[in-house]
């Protein structure tokens, strides 16, 4: 019983955590609405897809309607954390020529969340994603939803993330505690802000809550470094 209790006190944090973060969001920005966010980190294995994949039922179990892209071409995620390995996706629609709406799927979970993965691995994608197909399927994605989350490769080591950020209106990094390093933010920050991307912030993910136990937990802070815990 003891464990079962345990287990359900850590859900319940990190479910206010991520409620937490989701407020932050919305007020991150006086003069524009943010609705277009991109979330990435500095390497493989930080736990930003399963952040994406939160935050996404998070606001729409809040009411907003959301759109979640799987933007890794190269090493998606998304299919595996929802158990969903449709073979259509954001390949098919930025080469195939297909619809928006012949390639989503909705979530299990929350009904106001439509889900893109994605698709074929191409052979090009930072040109894919950078391309003025993909600018127009953003264009037309913001038309019809309230929130659109890209869930994006590490921005340490491949360029996917910063020609993206580019096209969305805040970027969210990633950190792991206790796994990635300063010189990594840095580099990563860097990297966006050469691009002139709006970092809102970086969210601290696998967060040490009790003793030397390792809980899965977050935190959210500024650009630079992270300030606190959730």
């Amino acid at each position: 019983m003891a464990k079962k209790k345990s287990y359900y006190a850590e859900t319940s944090m990190i479910d206010e955590a991520i409620r937490t973060l989701r407020t932050n969001i919305s007020f991150s920005s006086i003069d524009k609405k943010i609705k277009k966010i991109l979330i990435t980190s500095s390497h493989p294995g930080e736990g930003k897809s399963t952040i994406a994949l939160k935050l996404a039922r998070s606001m729409a179990n809040n009411g907003q309607k959301v759109l979640l892209m799987d933007c890794d071409l190269r090493n998606p995620t998304l299919s595996k954390l929802i158990g969903n390995k449709i073979s259509i996706g954001m390949t098919n629609l930025l080469v195939k020529g297909l619809q928006l709406e012949d390639v989503k799927i909705d979530d299990d979970v929350s009904n106001n969340l439509d889900i893109i993965l994605t698709g074929p691995t191409p052979p090009n994608p930072s040109e894919l994603l950078g391309s003025n197909k993909m600018k127009s399927l953003l264009s037309k994605a913001e038309e019809i939803y309230d929130v659109v989350i890209l869930d994006t490769p590490p921005g340490g080591i491949l360029t996917d993330a910063q020609v993206l950020a580019t096209m969305v209106d805040g970027v969210l990094l990633v950190v792991a505690q206790g796994e990635t390093k300063y010189e990594e933010i840095d580099n990563t920050l860097k990297n966006l802000k050469n691009v002139g991307a709006n970092v809102l912030g970086t969210v601290l993910n696998k967060v040490k809550i009790k003793g030397n136990q390792s809980k899965y937990g977050y935190g959210y802070g500024g650009s630079k470094e992270v300030k606190s815990k959730l």
